[in-house]
């Protein structure tokens, strides 16, 4: 019998042995997925870009889809005007469009100038010229009823490219070329316009040679410099000259 309780009690140790191994386990599984669960937290942030994304395409309403759209759809064409009245023409334009509702079917209306320094009787002056004079750039959607709309304006005269029933649009290299020039900052496209000619007689105003009088050889518009042939101990003899240093003869 001693030995018999003796098996029993080496069984029943055994027994809780076992209960112990598998005890832990349970308890190490427990723990493992905590630590595996709180890996793939890391992704979360994609999920608030994607947010953010659909935050900021909600941001344009079907109105600004829709305007964006007919923006893309205008072209700029060329209007002919009276000479002289093409500022007012623009007006006429820009009034009728608004008068008749038809912003949709219309973008700018422009009317091609800039800067342009004068030299007149020695005083430099800046003045806003023309460069292209009778001529209006009018962005739109062209269709019947716009032609039409165009070509009833006061001062209109006809549009120019195409034909006078299917008018054609400016290019989009020749667009860029005349917008870069009204949009140049100031410094860039500004131009002197000076009313001399090579071969023309001046006289000087200022400077060593004051109140001689000798003729134009060269001009050079970027530097706004003269080249005059002046005449000094019988020898013809080049002197640079600023503008406002002399005047016509």
């Amino acid at each position: 019998m001693f030995d018999h309780d003796g098996k029993n009690d080496e069984r029943n140790d055994h027994g809780d042995a076992e209960s112990l191994f598998f005890d832990l386990p349970d308890e190490v599984v427990e723990d493992e997925p905590d630590d595996e669960a709180a890996a793939p937290a890391a992704p979360a942030p994609a999920a608030e870009d994607d947010e953010l994304l659909a935050a900021v395409s909600l941001e344009i309403s079907a109105d600004d889809r829709a305007a964006i759209e007919r923006k893309g759809q205008m072209r700029w064409y060329v209007i002919h005007a009276n000479t002289g009245h093409e500022n007012k023409v623009k007006r006429n334009i820009e009034m009728a469009v608004k008068s008749n509702h038809m912003e949709d079917f219309f973008g700018e209306v422009l009317v091609a100038t800039q800067d342009v320094t004068e030299m007149k009787n020695g005083k430099r002056s800046t003045v806003k010229r023309k460069f292209f004079p009778s001529y209006i750039l009018v962005e739109m959607i062209m269709n019947k009823e716009t032609h039409h709309f165009i070509n009833s304006i006061p001062g209109v005269t006809r549009f120019i490219g195409g034909t006078p029933l299917k008018p054609e649009p400016i290019s989009r290299d020749e667009v860029d070329r005349i917008l870069g020039r009204i949009q140049a900052p100031e410094e860039a496209r500004e131009t002197l316009e000076i009313p001399y000619q090579v071969g023309d007689s001046v006289q000087v105003m200022d400077g060593p040679f004051t109140e001689w009088v000798g003729v134009i050889n060269e001009i050079n518009h970027d530097k706004g410099k003269l080249k005059v042939m002046i005449s000094i101990f019988g020898s013809e003899t080049p002197v640079e000259l600023d503008f406002l240093q002399v005047k016509p003869v």
